[in-house]
C-alpha cells in the first residue's frame, strides 16, 4: 500500500480525470447557453482547494512528507465525487496544479536515498517460459499438495516467476521476513477473520515492510502495513508527538483490514482492491474504464498501471504458496517468540528505561512489544503498556514504589533567559504541554535558572501537526470507525477468534496463460479450482500456575514436553520455579491435565464467563460450576479452572 513519490501521478489519476473534459467536448453538443455568472465551489471542491494550496506550500518548503500527505488527502477526497464534479472547470484547474505537485515529487524520489522496504520493486520482472516454466509448475504443484486457500491463487507465468524469485535471487529477505511472520501471523490471522478477509491476506505484510513495525518508506508511509498519514487517520490511527499507531502491529492490522475490506466492497475482487491498496482506488477505476475489463491480467498487460502495482499481485500470490509451506521450498526460517503480553495500566509518564531496572524487564522487550512509543517512555496521562508475560504484577508493583521524581530519566536542560514553553518545546521537537506535563509543573513556573526534563528525540519524523496538537484528533479524523478494540495476550498468541468468515472461492488455475476477462466484477471461479474448507483452528494455549517444588524440567516431563520447548515459551522463567509463576504450554498440550492440574485462564479486563466459555470449547454453566461462581461477576485477574477439579 506504500505510495512512492514516483507513484503518485499513477496514484492519483490526475491525468485521466484532465482529459475527460477534453474528451466530452468532441462530441457534438447544441449551442450552448450564455454562461451564468461563477457559482463558488461546493463545499469538497473547497476542501480540495485547500489541500492543493497546502501541497504547494510544502513543497516550496521542501517538506516532502506533508506534501505528500496532502496529495494522497486529495485523492481520498476526489474517490467519492461523480463524474459531474469533476469536471467542473474550477475542478479542473486544480487538478492541473496537483498534477504539478506530483510531476515535482516523482522528481525527488528519483533522487531518493534507497529502495522502500518489502519487496514492491519498480523494474519489469521477465517471466519464465519454455521448460522453465513447466519445471516450476510441477514444482509448485507438489509443494501446495493437500494445502487449503481462502484468497484466489492463479498459478499463471507471473506467479510462478515470482516464486522462483522468492526461492532464489530474493531468498535472504524472504527468510527474514518469514522468520518475522511467525511472531504475528496467529494475531493477524484472527484480526482477519474478525474483520471478514480472507486470511491468507496476512502474506500481504511480506511485500510491504517484511513484517516490520519501524519500516518507512520515501512517501513517509510507516509500520507493518505501510500507512500513510491521511489514509492512517481515516481507519483510526492517531499519531501525536509521544505516539504513532501506524507501528503499533496490532492496531495496524485491524486498520489494514478495514482499509482492505472497504477496496473489495468497492471493487468487488480480491486482485483489484489489491491495486486500490498498492496505488489507490482512483488507479483502479482509472485502468478498468481505459481498458474495458475488470479482470487484473488484463490491466496488468497494458499502460494504465505502473510496473510496481503490475508486480503486486503476482508478488503476493507468490508469498502466499511460500509462506503456507517454506520448508517445501527449502527455505531455512528463524523462528522468534510469538507476540504475547500482559497489560499494565501506567498511570503517569513513565520512562521505559526506569521500568525495566525497577521491575526487571529487558528494556528492548518493551520497546519491541510498544513500537508505537516514539520518545522511550509511556506519554502523558494513563497508558496501557505491554509487557512481557509473567512480568505484569512486578512491573505494577514497581510503579506503585515510584516517586514522580523517579519516573522518568530524561535529559537534564536548565533554563536562560528568554526561553518560554514555546522556545523550548521547538528546539526538542514536544509541544509546549508535553513539555510541562514532564515536568509537572504550571508556565508560570517557567523561569531562568530551573533545571528541567526534557524527553529524548524521536526516532523518526513527527508530522508538524501532531507537534502542534499531540493527542488532539487529525484532521481526518472527521469519520472514523469504531474505537479499535484491545488485543488479549491469548489471542495474540495464536488463538483464532471463531468470528464469521466471508465466503470466497479460491483458486488454483493450473493453466499457465493468464486467464481470461470476467463478465461479472465478482470473485471468478476458474476452471480447476480447489473448494477451500474452513481455517484450521489451532488448539488453544494453556497456561498452568507453579505449586511448590515445580521446577521446568519437572512440569515438562509431566506434560510430556521437552525442556527445551518449554524454556522457549517461557523465557522470563528460570529451571526453579515460585509458587504462583505462570507457566504457558505448548498449543498441542492436551485437554485434560496430568497428575491432577487443571489448566487455567486468566480473566482479563472486559471479558465475560460466556465469551472465556465460546473461547475454550466449554459450556458456561460448566464453568462457573467448576470454579464455585454462583451469581458472582468475574475481576480480571481471577484464575478460573477449565476441567472439573479431582
Amino acid at each position: 500500500m506504500t505510495l512512492s513519490r514516483a507513484a503518485l501521478p499513477a496514484r492519483l489519476g490526475i491525468s485521466l480525470l484532465l482529459a475527460a473534459g477534453p474528451l466530452r467536448a468532441q462530441a457534438p453538443a447544441p449551442p450552448a447557453p450564455a454562461a451564468p455568472s461563477p457559482a463558488p465551489l461546493p463545499a469538497g471542491p473547497e476542501r480540495l482547494s485547500e489541500l492543493v494550496a497546502a501541497a504547494e506550500k510544502a513543497l516550496t518548503d521542501r517538506k516532502h512528507d506533508i506534501a505528500t500527505a496532502r496529495v494522497e488527502e486529495a485523492s481520498n477526497l476526489l474517490g467519492g465525487w461523480p463524474q459531474e464534479t469533476q469536471r467542473d472547470p474550477k475542478v479542473q484547474a486544480l487538478l492541473e496544479r496537483l498534477r504539478s505537485v506530483e510531476l515535482a515529487l516523482q522528481g525527488e524520489a528519483k533522487n531518493g536515498p534507497g529502495p522502500e522496504p518489502g519487496l514492491k520493486v519498480e523494474e519489469e520482472v521477465v517471466a519464465l517460459t519454455g521448460e522453465e516454466l513447466q519445471s516450476q509448475l510441477q514444482k509448485v504443484r507438489a509443494a501446495e499438495a493437500g494445502t487449503v486457500f481462502d484468497f484466489p491463487i492463479d498459478l499463471n507465468d507471473k506467479v510462478l516467476t515470482w516464486v522462483r524469485e522468492f526461492t532464489t535471487t530474493r531468498r535472504p529477505f524472504i527468510e527474514k521476513s518469514l522468520g518475522r511472520a511467525g511472531r504475528y501471523l496467529p494475531m493477524v490471522r484472527q484480526v482477519f477473520a474478525e474483520e471478514g478477509i480472507p486470511q491468507d491476506l496476512a502474506y500481504l505484510a511480506v511485500i510491504e515492510s517484511g513484517f516490520q513495525n519501524h519500516a518507512r518508506s520515501y512517501a513517509a508511509a510507516v509500520g507493518m502495513w505501510q500507512f500513510i498519514r491521511s489514509t492512517g487517520r481515516i481507519y483510526g490511527l492517531k499519531g501525536s508527538a509521544w505516539v504513532e499507531e501506524r507501528r503499533d502491529p496490532a492496531k495496524s492490522t485491524r486498520a489494514a483490514a478495514r482499509y482492505l475490506r472497504r477496496l473489495y466492497e468497492l471493487s468487488g475482487d480480491w486482485y483489484l482492491a489489491l491495486v486500490g491498496y498498492n496505488a489507490g482506488p482512483l488507479t483502479t477505476d482509472r485502468a478498468v474504464a481505459n481498458v474495458g475489463s475488470r479482470n487484473f491480467w488484463d490491466l496488468a498487460r497494458s499502460r494504465w498501471l505502473r510496473n510496481q502495482t503490475k508486480n503486486y499481485v503476482p508478488e503476493l500470490c507468490a508469498a502466499i504458496l511460500v509462506g503456507k509451506n517454506p520448508e517445501r521450498y527449502g527455505l531455512s526460517l528463524q523462528s522468534l517468540p510469538p507476540f504475547v503480553y500482559e497489560i499494565v495500566q501506567v498511570e503517569k509518564m513513565t520512562s521505559l528505561g526506569v521500568l525495566a531496572r525497577t521491575a526487571g524487564v529487558p528494556v528492548e522487550d518493551l520497546k519491541e512489544l510498544n513500537p508505537e512509543l516514539l520518545r522511550g517512555s509511556t506519554p502523558p496521562g494513563t497508558y496501557p503498556l505491554r509487557v512481557p508475560p509473567g512480568f505484569g504484577v512486578p512491573t505494577a508493583r514497581a510503579l506503585a514504589r515510584l516517586t514522580p521524581a523517579q519516573r522518568l530519566d530524561f535529559q537534564a536542560y536548565t533554563l536562560r533567559k528568554g526561553d518560554t514553553p514555546s522556545r523550548v518545546a521547538a528546539r526538542f521537537k514536544v509541544t509546549p504541554e508535553d513539555l510541562l506535563a514532564a515536568n509537572d509543573f504550571p508556565a508560570s513556573q517557567f523561569r531562568p535558572g530551573r533545571r528541567i526534563k526534557v524527553p529524548p528525540r524521536s526516532p523518526m519524523p513527527i508530522a508538524a501537526e501532531d507537534l502542534r496538537a499531540a493527542g488532539s484528533p487529525a484532521p481526518l479524523a472527521d469519520r472514523p470507525l469504531e474505537p479499535l478494540p484491545p488485543f488479549p495476550a491469548e489471542a495474540a498468541a495464536g488463538a483464532e477468534a471463531p468470528a464469521k468468515v466471508e465466503k470466497l472461492p479460491p483458486v488454483r488455475n493450473d493453466s499457465i496463460a493468464a486467464p481470461q476477462a470476467a463478465p461479472q466484477p465478482a470473485p471468478r471461479p476458474v476452471e480447476g479450482q480447489v473448494e477451500a474448507g474452513p481455517p484450521a483452528r489451532e488448539p488453544v494455549p494453556h497456561l498452568v500456575i507453579a505449586q511448590p517444588g515445580d521446577t521446568l524440567s519437572r512440569l515438562a516431563r509431566v506434560w510430556g514436553f521437552s525442556l527445551a520447548r518449554l524454556k522457549a515459551l517461557n523465557p522470563q522463567h528460570r529451571e526453579i520455579l515460585h509458587p504462583g509463576d505462570r507457566v504457558q504450554l505448548p498449543w498441542d498440550a492436551p485437554a485434560a491435565a496430568p497428575e491432577g492440574r487443571s489448566p487455567v485462564h486468566v480473566v482479563r479486563r472486559g471479558e465475560t464467563l460466556s465469551a472465556i466459555a465460546r473461547r475454550h470449547g466449554l459450556d458456561a454453566a460448566q464453568l462457573r460450576a467448576w470454579n464455585g461462581l454462583g451469581d458472582a461477576k468475574l475481576r480480571p485477574g481471577q484464575r478460573l479452572r477449565l476441567s472439573p477439579p479431582r
